[in-house]
């Protein structure tokens, strides 16, 4: 099985799914770090900015890209040998991802050079203001997270190995924006796993102030991760048909290729559905003890009906009213119907637990 881009160097992911550091960095990557993130929120600012978009949006991007540049330099390790990693799905293989148990700064070297080809597509991409910009915060929230403040500093110890080369350029074509981006997706999820997991923790033993904090931080995350859906998908329907679509299916590949099967996606939805069974509290009941709560709840679930809903949207843009490239010729729905049903299955389930639940129900024909 080939990878879309061959020559794109392979990405690791940590195997035991934690995009988020123990300990602090090295004095030079913390330092890098906290440009960057001040860079990223001036960026943000910007995208946000009430008076409209100007020329200052243009010269927040290249400051953010020319500090998320520097701190991927600071962080740079000598690659790792990946020939004997083995990927443990299709999916990596086509991305160019496998996973290896890592150390903090190997992480931080990994996350870092995700999140600065990100950036640097996405200071390109014709997105909405309102995606870029809840992207651009994801990167902070996962940059910060490479560098806990309450944790002991990482001892400094050298590379060990050769000069780190120069890095990789990335390239300005469809393809490579639909790898890249699909990069930073993978690391969102992640991030939004734990942070749900970690909700989940709290809510277990009481500990309600560091579920809302947990569940404020996966909101971010899963915003992030569709605004990073909505990114890749920047191209018109005839070059996804002509230049993506072709690659994920035989002869290309050996089988077809689905996000069901993507394990950082798997993750998160394996954390949300965790979620809602620990706490399935009516919103208006869990309003009556803890409103904050209940909101923080509310504005998670919402965020992930409308990534499906925005799943929904792209795919109508670049696949229309054809089939998925996993479903058979004698399926009678069409991809849009399929994740149509998904939403309207996960709105069932989180109709209750919403402040302004979806009162579709789906009947059985």
């Amino acid at each position: 099985m080939s990878a879309a881009c061959p020559d794109f160097p392979v990405v690791v992911l940590p195997e035991n799914q934690l995009v988020r550091a123990r300990t602090r960095p090295a004095v030079p990557v913390e330092s890098a770090l906290t440009e960057t993130i001040e860079a990223l929120l001036s960026l943000r600012a910007e995208l946000l900015n009430p008076a409209g978009a100007g020329g200052s949006v243009k010269d927040a991007a290249d400051a953010a890209v020319k500090r998320a540049d520097r701190l991927a330099a600071v962080a740079r390790l000598t690659p790792m040998d990946t020939a004997s990693l083995v990927p443990i799905v299709p999916n990596h293989e086509y991305f160019g991802v496998r996973t290896a148990p890592v150390d903090d700064a190997r992480l931080v070297c990994e996350v870092t050079t995700i999140v600065a080809r990100a950036l640097t597509d996405l200071c390109e991409a014709r997105l909405d203001l309102n995606d870029q910009a809840a992207e651009v915060l994801s990167m902070v929230q996962v940059l910060a997270g490479l560098a806990p403040a309450d944790a002991p500093r990482a001892a400094e110890e050298a590379d060990g190995g050769a000069e780190p080369p120069a890095p990789y350029v990335v390239g300005r074509d469809e393809l490579t924006r639909w790898v890249v981006t699909h990069h930073f997706y993978f690391v969102l999820n992640l991030a939004a796993a734990d942070a749900v997991s970690r909700a989940t923790a709290a809510l277990k033993e009481s500990d309600r102030d560091t579920a809302r904090a947990a569940l404020d931080e996966a909101t971010v995350y899963v915003r992030g991760f569709t605004a990073a859906m909505m990114h890749s998908g920047d191209m018109s329907a005839p070059c996804y048909d002509a230049m993506v679509r072709p690659t994920m299916q035989p002869p290309a590949v050996p089988v077809a290729l689905t996000g069901r099967t993507q394990p950082e996606h798997k993750a998160y939805r394996k954390a949300m559905r965790t979620l809602v069974k620990v706490s399935a509290e009516p919103f208006a009941e869990l309003a009556e003890t803890d409103v904050e709560l209940a909101l923080a709840r509310d504005a998670l679930l919402e965020a992930d009906l409308q990534d499906i809903e925005r799943h929904i949207a792209v795919t109508a843009a670049l696949v229309g009213d054809d089939r998925s490239i996993v479903q058979g010729e004698a399926s009678a729905e069409s991809a849009i119907a399929v994740l149509r049903t998904m939403r309207h299955t996960r709105a069932e389930t989180y109709r209750e637990l919403m402040r302004f639940g979806d009162p579709v129900t789906l009947i059985e024909a």
